[in-house]
């Protein structure tokens, strides 16, 4: 009974960190160059139970009855990079990559990754994202002072005509963690040397918001599921210890 209990708890564990991760994508199907994540959930170790009262049957074991499963448990958070869908803007200071790779921006806790390609320019005329934090470039952060800015297919960026600097575009190969909505972290992350660079476009969200809103009333239904769960498992062992328990 007890275990019934557990197991029902662990699973509504699992479906609310479900549901916050739905949520979140679903917040975010609008924003430019956002991957969605996904909860990877797993079976806690089976325990093996044995028949403590019979004798033994194989060294100093009693015999196996079978295996027991403890639940669910949450495994990971997992992020869709999947491509998202392109669309023209017109505006210079936008722009999408038509392949792998990622922009690099500086940040206070340092070098960060993105697919977000919606930028603008400072009054000093430091290329930046829509946070404030600098684009880089192979020789630093893009300043523009004169000119309008244009940059071609393989990243490099002029003004006025005369070409200032290229774009650092990387790609990410290992691990990486997630921060904020588009940003990336990420160790030794490498350079591409010809990136397919597409100016006046921007890159959509991969979270579709028809999908979430599904994926959360489908949650919501397990979740609800449980909760009835629960209540009948706690009723029968009201039952047990309270009606059974004075006959």
């Amino acid at each position: 009974m007890l275990k019934g209990l557990y197991t029902s708890a662990l699973s509504l564990a699992v479906l609310d960190k479900r549901q916050e991760v739905a949520a979140n994508n679903l917040a975010n199907s609008n924003t430019t160059g956002y991957k969605k994540e996904t909860v990877v959930s797993g079976s806690f170790p089976d325990m093996l139970l044995y028949r403590l009262d019979d004798p033994p049957v194989t060294g100093n074991l009693p015999p196996v009855v079978g295996k027991l499963a403890m639940g669910v448990q949450l495994t990971d958070i997992a992020t869709d990079f999947s491509k998202g869908t392109q669309i023209p803007t017109g505006n210079p200071l936008q722009y999408a990559m038509n392949g792998e790779g990622y922009f690099t921006v500086i940040t206070p806790a340092g070098e960060r990754y993105t697919r977000n390609g919606e930028f603008n320019l400072t009054p000093e005329g430091v290329l930046s994202t829509a946070d404030g934090f600098p684009v880089l470039g192979k020789n630093g952060e893009i300043i523009v002072t004169e000119g309008e800015i244009s940059v071609d297919s393989s990243g490099t960026v002029f003004a006025g005509g005369k070409e200032i600097d290229s774009l650092r575009i990387v790609t990410i190969s290992g691990p990486s963690s997630k921060e904020g909505a588009s940003l990336f972290s990420a160790e030794n992350p490498e350079e591409m040397e010809n990136p397919n660079i597409i100016q006046g476009s921007i890159e959509q969200s991969n979270a579709d918001s028809i999908t979430e809103m599904v994926n959360m009333i489908e949650i919501m239904r397990a979740y609800e599921a449980n909760q009835k769960i629960l209540q009948t498992q706690d009723s029968t062992l009201d039952k047990a210890v309270n009606d059974i328990g004075r006959v």
